[in-house]
């Protein structure tokens, strides 16, 4: 009789512990996105405050939303993809 080797389905409670930490505290959005800008930045980065730094991210959001929204009804006679699958 041939043994299923099943240890691949069972985590070990390290990788438990990881996963109950990170649902129980999640890092929040904003420090992964401003730590993310930080190493895109550079040298830069060193000038600016956590603040700037959010602050230019919260743009560049904001640009780079209304740019593909603007691109996506030029493309689809003047609806967004979320008009077109019922999201908005």
């Amino acid at each position: 009789m041939e043994t299923l080797n099943l240890s691949h389905l069972i985590s070990s409670p390290h990788i438990q512990l990881e996963n109950a930490l990170s649902a129980i505290f999640p890092l929040p959005t904003e420090e992964n996105q401003i730590i993310s800008a930080k190493r895109k930045l550079g040298e830069t980065a060193k000038i600016l405050t956590d603040e700037q730094i959010e602050c230019m991210v919260t743009d560049f959001q904001y640009l780079i939303d209304t740019w593909l929204d603007e691109f996506e009804c030029g493309v689809f006679g003047g609806k967004t993809l979320k008009k077109l699958l019922g999201d908005k």
